[in-house]
């Protein structure tokens, strides 16, 4: 059949030519040479004399090298500052540190009026100090002194916790010059302990919470006027200083929870929200229920003028002609 067709189709079924025999290259397995296995022993006098390579620092060792660095020049500069710390020579500060309350944790926003207003309640205010650093930018907190320090005493116990400009206050005594031995926070002292370490190490209450002292124990106040002499009348500076002094062991009341109030300001408000949509359903549902009595008792007023009205209505015109008629 192939065979009728022209040469030029014939060519593509022209079967191509044997390939030609090619001596392999490699040998036979048996016949190939095979490497030599020996041991190390003339190479361990090398690995003796060779110099031997430096210690190099990983991240992590890094990390703990700084850390530490860090901690200790913290620990130099607080026992310098220590030497020369005096909150009595300070010229800055208020007048009596009794009547005088340290607010911290405000808005960068505040400022001394609006504190003067916003404790102005608790009574008369003798003297507002905001702190500020030396740039003249306000640090966040602010020191107040009233007239009075029973004054004092009511903004101490209810003013904490309370909002100004949108952030949660801290409020506290002023412990400089009333605690002996008291040292600030920048020292390494203080009542915070929210930057000792980790998350399982840090405080994660405000400062004048204490764990030895049970939430269900009286207040320190309470506690120590059970203690207090009462043969002397009237009030002296030394009683005052060791009443302030026990304020470390024993705080002024418990720590206020902010989590669990907030959460249970939640649930005031939704119950409050359920509260008024039931009250609003049941106010809509009387309303529609009397409009809809009142449809009813109209329709019937309808009705029956309705049938009065036919009752009263004279007869049909043919009626009375035939009627006249038939007379």
């Amino acid at each position: 059949m192939s065979s009728r067709l022209p040469p030029e189709l014939q060519k593509l079924f022209t079967p191509r030519p044997a390939p030609e025999h090619v001596p392999p290259v490699d040998s036979a397995p048996d016949a190939r040479p095979r490497p030599r296995v020996g041991g190390i022993a003339q190479y361990v006098g090398q690995l003796l004399s060779a110099p031997r390579g430096t210690a190099v620092e990983t991240a992590q060792q890094r990390k703990e090298r700084v850390k530490k660095e860090r901690a200790q020049l913290a620990r130099e500069n607080a026992l310098r500052g220590i030497s020369v710390w005096d909150p009595s020579l300070n010229v800055r500060a208020t007048e009596d540190p009794y009547k005088t309350i340290v607010v911290a944790r405000l808005n960068y926003d505040v400022t001394e009026q609006i504190l003067r207003d916003e404790f102005a309640r608790f009574g008369p205010i003798a003297a507002v100090k905001m702190v500020n650093d030396l740039d003249g930018n306000f640090r966040g907190y602010a020191f107040i002194e009233f007239d009075h320090e029973a004054d004092m005493r009511d903004a101490y116990r209810a003013a904490d916790g309370m909002r100004i400009l949108g952030r949660r206050i801290v409020v506290d005594v002023e412990r400089g010059r009333t605690v002996k031995g008291w040292l600030p926070r920048r020292f390494g002292a203080g009542l915070g302990g929210t930057r000792i370490g980790d998350k399982s190490a840090n405080q994660k209450a405000p400062g004048r919470f204490d764990p030895a002292v049970p939430s269900d124990s009286p207040p320190a106040h309470a506690r120590r006027s059970n203690n207090r002499d009462r043969s002397r009348p009237g009030r002296d500076r030394d009683g005052d200083r060791e009443r302030y002094s026990d304020y470390d062991s024993a705080r002024h009341r418990p720590h206020r929870n902010r989590s669990a109030s907030r959460d249970r300001d939640r649930d005031r408000d939704r119950d409050r929200d359920r509260d008024r949509d039931r009250d609003r359903d049941r106010y809509r549902d009387k309303d529609r229920d009397r409009d809809r009595y009142r449809e009813r008792d109209r329709d019937r007023d309808d009705r029956d003028r309705h049938a009065r009205r036919r009752s009263r209505s004279p007869p049909p015109r043919d009626s009375r002609r035939d009627h006249s008629r038939r007379y």
